[in-house]
C-alpha cells in the first residue's frame, strides 16, 4: 500500500509542472477579474464570512438555551 501510494506521490510531482502550466491561464483570467470588478470579489468574501457567521449565531442560539436550563436548575436547587 505504501509503495503504491509513494508510487502514485511520484507520478504526480512529476507532472507537477504541466499541472501548473494548465492552470496559469485560468489563474491569470481569475486575477484579472478581480483587478477589474473588485467589489464583486468584496461580495463575495463578505458572503461566505457572513455564512460562517451564521453558523456561530446558530450555535451560539443552542448554547444560550443550555446556559438557561443550567440557570434555572441552580436557582431551584438552592
Amino acid at each position: 500500500m505504501i509503495s503504491n501510494l509513494k508510487a502514485t506521490a511520484s507520478r504526480v510531482f512529476a507532472r507537477k509542472d504541466a499541472y501548473i502550466n494548465a492552470a496559469r491561464p485560468y489563474a491569470q483570467r481569475a486575477a484579472t477579474y478581480a483587478k477589474e470588478n473588485p467589489s464583486d470579489v468584496m461580495l463575495g468574501i463578505m458572503t461566505l464570512l457572513l455564512m460562517d457567521i451564521e453558523s456561530d449565531v446558530d450555535d451560539l442560539e443552542d448554547h444560550t438555551g443550555v446556559s438557561a436550563a443550567v440557570d434555572l436548575h441552580d436557582y431551584h436547587s438552592r
